[in-house]
């Protein structure tokens, strides 16, 4: 009776183990929800889109977009936060990622609650204006604005505290400005409030400018990029008219903290592939945007920067939350 009983648990205990590994699905076995902090079509919007429908390519299953904007993209990244580390759960990270929890309390941590797996591109900003702006050149607006300076107002898609208005303070500090800035949720209300002629400017993404640039409605002024773009090639950078400023700002893929290895591998590699697609990058060029694809060792590191160097423009304009 023994024998019998130790011959069947040899029989059984392999069999039950090898039940065991085939029952775990490889991943991804079912479709993956990306959060995103921003409205639909806003810039973010845009190329987490166009990034996932390649990136489904490799993985085999579809991403679905869940908007969670507002409030400064807080309840897309605390949802992010507590979700399950299986990377069935993705969320669009940026600077806006980094500078809302030093502005405040909001249940998450910038950069340790989050596996950063992979940017994808660089969001540049430029100074806008309508196309029947009065202001042909920045020397013409700098003008205006230190004549009357309480007159100028200016749009900062993604609220206060963020690459535009953190840009906009910096120039205004410089040159002695108190100009007011008017924060908006995205770029596309943004955008339809400078269309309006409810602002002097905006300092806006230059994907949500090319197409009114190309309809001819409105037109950029200068660049918050460090070399010219090749769809205008006569607008100046910042750098050039005297500033040495520029934002650097990457969008990319994230998941909650502690994702095991092999998936954040395997993602990683599908939007590493959907960074290099033709379809992409063209829509990159278009927005008159960079590619910029991180792997997630990089991304990491360039977050925790990221945040040190956030920490000091935030705490010198006085948008840091106070200590204690």
């Amino acid at each position: 009776m023994q024998r019998r009983t130790l011959l069947a648990s040899a029989v059984l205990t392999p069999l039950g183990l090898g039940n065991a590994h085939a029952q775990t699905p490889a991943y991804p076995a079912k479709p993956i929800k990306l959060l995103n902090s921003s409205p639909p079509g806003s810039t973010f919007d845009t190329i987490a889109r166009a990034a996932c429908v390649e990136a489904e390519k490799r993985l085999g299953q579809p991403i679905i977009t869940d908007y969670r904007s507002g409030a400064g993209g807080t309840p897309a990244f605390v949802a992010a936060k507590r979700a399950a580390p299986d990377g069935y759960t993705l969320v669009v990270l940026s600077l806006s990622t980094i500078r809302q929890p030093i502005q405040q309390d909001v249940g998450y941590e910038s950069v340790q609650d989050f596996t950063w797996i992979a940017s994808l591109a660089e969001i540049n900003f430029g100074v806008i204006v309508p196309a029947d702006s009065p202001f042909k050149s920045w020397k013409d607006l700098l003008a205006f604005a230190k004549a009357d300076p309480k007159k100028v107002t200016y749009g900062c898609p993604s609220g206060l505290g963020n690459s535009a208005h953190i840009f906009g303070s910096e120039i205004g500090a410089r040159e002695g400005l108190d100009w007011l800035p008017v924060p908006f949720r995205a770029s596309n209300d943004c955008m339809t409030a400078l269309l309006g002629g409810q602002l002097t400017f905006a300092i806006d993404t230059l994907i949500s400018a090319a197409p009114q640039v190309k309809a001819g409605k409105v037109r950029a002024l200068a660049l918050a990029t460090s070399q010219r773009s090749r769809l205008w090639p006569d607008v100046p950078t910042i750098k050039e008219l005297g500033y040495d400023i520029t934002i650097e700002s990457p969008v990319g893929i994230g998941g909650p903290a502690d994702m095991p290895a092999p998936v954040v591998q395997a993602l990683q590699e599908a939007f590493r592939f959907a960074a290099e697609r033709p379809a992409f990058i063209q829509l990159l060029e278009n927005g008159a945007l960079r590619p910029w694809f991180m792997p997630a060792t990089e991304f990491q590191s360039f977050a925790l920067r990221a945040e040190r160097e956030q920490r000091a423009l935030m705490t010198k304009y006085g948008f840091a939350k106070k200590p204690g």
